[in-house]
């Protein structure tokens, strides 16, 4: 049995601390807190959509070590399905060191560990799980042979796929044709597409050239101005909502595992973008990456002028 969405991505732990400012080179700061968590943009987006309730898989590697454990056992909690995940011995579980201002905006290391070795070869051992997959979901914290691979196969079986580019690096334009549903923010938007994203109109005229290269549905989450919807026959644009922000770590995850298990459940485009803008906004009032994710019941109790925050 496969899960109505399939997730194959990166699983990473979290390592966070509070500063006033980040470091140069050769200097010492002094942090206001550190705390761990569970993350990867794979794994977040995995727990983002379970959290919502949707029925998820996830393919993914994680070390033999303490880590990998707790990575598993975080996305139990949620019932992911975790039967593919396997362990690489000798190799670390992935690592990402993140630093948070006080404006809640962050920076992020990552120490990719057994990510590396999500190969090729082994998604080909779980192409039924893609297969029986209503949505497939992918970013770019493992090998792009990897995410190419998956999208080839999701293809042949007409599965849709959603890809987050991130971290963001230019695609070769084979992958956008088989890609149904592209959530770049604004910075990732400018690299895919090399253009300078200045407003919603220049985030417009970029999708469209995306679209030109075969991706279906373009989402440009902009911040504070918002989310962009392009798709050949439509083009819309959903407000952002306004509270303060306490911590973006992986509210873009939130946005995608959100649109996904809205998708999934037969809401149309326009409801499917509402949705995960809620979820996106309301994840950057907590700290942490999954630790902040809501669920359903969350998202429901909040009314539209109630939650805020950028993507």
């Amino acid at each position: 049995m496969s899960g109505d969405i399939v997730v194959v991505g990166s699983l990473n732990v979290d390592m966070v601390v509070n500063v006033k400012k980040r470091p140069e080179w050769g200097e010492t700061i002094m942090g206001q807190g550190f705390f761990t968590g569970n993350g990867g943009k794979g794994g977040n987006q995995a727990y983002a959509a379970a959290k919502l309730g949707a029925s998820v898989t996830m393919l993914g590697l994680v070390g033999n070590d303490m880590f990998g454990e707790q990575l598993l056992k975080g996305l139990e909690e949620v019932t992911v399905d975790t039967s593919h995940i396997e362990k690489v011995h000798g190799v670390s579980s992935g690592v990402a060191v993140i630093s948070v201002n006080t404006e809640g905006e962050n920076r992020i290391i990552v120490s990719p560990g057994a990510n590396e070795y999500v190969t090729p070869d082994y998604v080909r051992k779980h192409e039924q799980v893609i297969r029986d997959a209503k949505l497939v979901m992918l970013q770019l914290e493992i090998p792009l042979e990897t995410v190419i691979e998956v999208a080839n196969i999701a293809h042949t079986y007409n599965v849709p796929v959603m890809l987050d580019p991130a971290p963001a690096q230019k695609l070769p334009d084979e992958l956008y044709k088989k890609v149904s549903y592209l959530v770049p923010n604004e910075s990732e938007l400018g690299i895919i597409a090399d253009a300078e994203i200045v407003d919603a109109e220049s985030a417009k005229v970029a999708s469209k050239g995306l679209l030109e290269k075969g991706a279906d549905t373009v989402f440009a989450k902009l911040g504070s101005k918002g989310v962009v919807v392009l798709k050949k026959t439509e083009t819309f644009s959903v407000p952002p909502h306004n509270v303060k922000a306490v911590d973006t770590t992986a509210a873009g995850d939130a946005f995608a595992g959100a649109l996904a298990t809205a998708i999934v459940s037969g809401k149309s485009l326009r409801e499917a973008t509402e949705f995960a803008n809620k979820v996106g906004a309301l994840t950057v009032t907590k700290k942490g990456a999954q630790s902040s994710m809501p669920t359903l019941e969350d998202v429901l109790g909040h009314g539209d002028n109630s939650q805020g925050g950028t993507i």
